[in-house]
């Protein structure tokens, strides 16, 4: 299990067992703090009583550590995991994980009450999975970072979920707590699950909930002027920056063109001067950001680096990456984050990205367009902008993007006015939400049989007061987790590079909740409290102040159409899609040639398609 992940942990790797509860804990390592023996892993606590397997990091380690030396604990290093069973041996496991801040997924055993608790992070940013091999109770409870390790474990014999892969037609990815083989599952965000070793008795517990903070932040708004709100928000996210600076290793950033990474990269050059940002250019000069980035690192005072890649590494990397993945996984963005981590590992060892400011702080379009969606005059205008096509459009802003200035150009203008129209004639609830995340809509699903999960959290539509911090809540707790931090996890620890996400460390998420609407959007742009906080940091005419939300997009239906056709034309020819009981093969074959005759409208569908074929027929799945 250990030896498969190895990529995730190049610098080490320890295996621990405990025969009496026939336990055993195996962990590769990327060494980021304490690089010496004294940090390697598994670790046992002073006492004997535990034992622990930690991935990510805890980030107020040192202060934690400063507080217990006053408790009486000793430390042999300066590890987090040192810390963190010092920390579970001083306090208890729930007093411990409430004083952590970080990124985190971890299994301790506790040789004293013979359990085993399986941990995973507040806002769910590091993995954990976990399954019976072999039969619930009797077979081999396994867990792990990778889905791939418990697949190895003798016993196995994996069945396809069709709900996960309905998931994958609706979302581009598995939703929740699911996983594309019915035996494992997901650690929820914010959860323990503890296991009793005598008997196999599992139990959960939700040790930090989301929805409880998001209620109570919108119950006890803040009221304070804006420019001391702002200030409170500056100091908060400096000390956060701050501390997730720490390491004994090279601390890079990633800088795209946007607000979220210039805010990370501006604090993060105050607290560490020589901190280096990093940049992916892509030879499609309408994906490229290097312009504005370059123009945000000279503004902040930050040394940057541009890399790059051409449409062949693209292609190339998008085949590579279908045929590794362990779960099917259909966001594209995957390829660029990959390319960047890849190049970006050859320069530092740790990475802090403005991942999650989205969701945290109101940045979506959605999000700006929530609350005044479903008026009469604004559906008017909707159904007369449904005169052009998705591609005319696109076409539209592409001729555009010339001669307009930089804060007007918006990249794939037709996936904007598709969901801004349906926005408008969805209305604010659950059915708006779900029309503009679906990649396949459910009437036109390749899925057979089975419905797919939904990102809609009913509780939190009756809790939450308004659409934006409705559709914030379903963005944190749905897409952030099943998505974009997947993406994350798998482009950067597969080149061994560890992702660091300030904006997602629950002190932030918790005040930004405070945070009343025309704090996150006014003047029709998302954000507001991060772009005062950039303000501060560098001049007004700062290109990312100005910038339209775009994203990591990649010129997809045009890799399509080119160097990736003969593949494609491969993975999707009815005898390749064949008799497969869970998909609708004609739904998909019409995709297919609906891009190849030049519509970009389905891009995204025909990749989810590639995505699920691809990785079906690498892992020999017959469902």
């Amino acid at each position: 299990m250990a030896e498969c992940m190895a990529h995730r942990g190049p610098d080490g790797c320890g295996v621990l067992w405990h025969e009496r509860d026939r336990v055993g804990l195996a962990h590769r390592r990327l060494a980021v703090l304490d690089r010496s023996p004294a940090g390697d892993q598994p670790m046992e606590s002073a006492s004997g009583r535990y034992a622990v397997v930690l991935n990510g990091e805890i980030v107020n380690a040192a202060n934690l550590a400063a507080e217990l030396a006053n408790h009486g604990s000793r430390f042999r290093g300066h590890s987090d995991t040192e810390v963190l069973l010092a920390a579970i041996e001083t306090w208890g496991l729930l007093p411990a994980l409430e004083r952590m801040a970080g990124m985190f997924a971890l299994a301790l055993h506790d040789r004293l009450e013979r359990c085993v608790y399986l941990v995973r992070d507040r806002l769910g940013v590091k993995p954990l999975h976990y399954g019976w091999i072999g039969g619930a109770g009797s077979g081999t409870l396994a867990f792990a970072s990778e889905v791939r390790a418990l697949t190895v474990v003798p016993g196995w014999r994996g069945s396809v979920d069709p709900v996960a892969v309905a998931d994958l037609w609706a979302h581009a990815c598995v939703q929740g707590t699911r996983c594309i083989w019915r035996e494992v599952h997901k650690v929820a965000p914010g959860q323990w699950v503890r296991v009793d070793t005598q008997t196999g008795r599992m139990l959960e517990h939700r040790w930090w909930d989301g929805l409880q903070v998001a209620v109570a932040g919108c119950d006890s708004p803040m009221t304070g002027a804006d420019e001391a709100v702002a200030e409170e928000g500056r100091t908060l996210l400096t000390g956060v920056v701050h501390e997730h600076l720490l390491a004994d290793v090279p601390v890079g950033c990633m800088l795209s063109g946007g607000v979220d990474s210039a805010v990370v990269a501006g604090l993060a050059a105050r607290a560490m001067p020589d901190v280096r940002a990093f940049t992916l250019g892509m030879t499609a000069t309408d994906f490229d950001e290097r312009a504005a980035a370059r123009a945000s690192a000279a503004a902040l005072g930050v040394a940057w680096t541009e890399l790059m890649a051409g449409e062949s590494q693209l292609a190339q990397r998008a085949q590579d990456l279908v045929a590794l993945q362990d779960e099917p996984f259909a966001d594209s963005s995957l390829i660029a984050s990959d390319l960047l981590c890849r190049q970006l590992r050859s320069h530092a060892t740790v990475a802090l990205s403005g991942d999650g400011g989205d969701e945290i702080f109101g940045g979506y379009n959605r999000h700006v367009h929530a609350g005044s969606a479903g008026g009469m005059a604004r559906r008017l205008m909707a159904r007369a902008m449904g005169l052009l096509s998705h591609d005319a459009w696109n076409a539209l802003g592409a001729a555009a993007w010339p001669v307009l200035p930089a804060g007007l150009c918006v990249r794939e203008l037709g996936d904007k006015i598709t969901k801004w129209r349906l926005l408008q004639q969805a209305g604010k609830g659950r059915q708006a939400y779900e029309a503009l995340t679906a990649i396949w809509p459910a009437d036109a699903s390749p899925a057979r049989g089975q419905p797919p999960d939904s990102w809609w959290d009913k509780a939190a539509g009756e809790r939450l007061p308004d659409a934006l911090r409705r559709m914030q809540w379903m963005d944190q707790h749905g897409y952030l987790v099943d998505d974009a931090l997947v993406k994350v996890d798998r482009a950067s620890m597969r080149h061994g590079l560890e992702v660091r996400v300030p904006w997602l460390d629950h002190r932030v998420v918790e005040w930004a909740w405070r945070l009343p609407p025309h704090m996150k959007v006014r003047g029709g742009r998302g954000k507001w409290l991060l772009r005062r906080v950039l303000e501060g940091l560098a001049s007004p005419d700062l290109p990312a102040l100005r910038a339209t939300k775009s994203g990591f997009a990649l010129p997809l239906g045009r890799l399509l159409r080119g160097p990736l056709r003969s593949w494609a034309d491969d993975l999707l020819s009815p005898a390749r899609l064949g008799t497969d009981p869970l998909i609708h093969a004609p739904a998909i074959i019409r995709a297919w040639g609906d891009l190849c005759r030049g519509s970009d409208a389905p891009q995204h569908r025909v990749w989810a398609a590639l995505v699920y074929v691809g990785w079906r027929d690498a892992w020999g799945v017959h469902p």
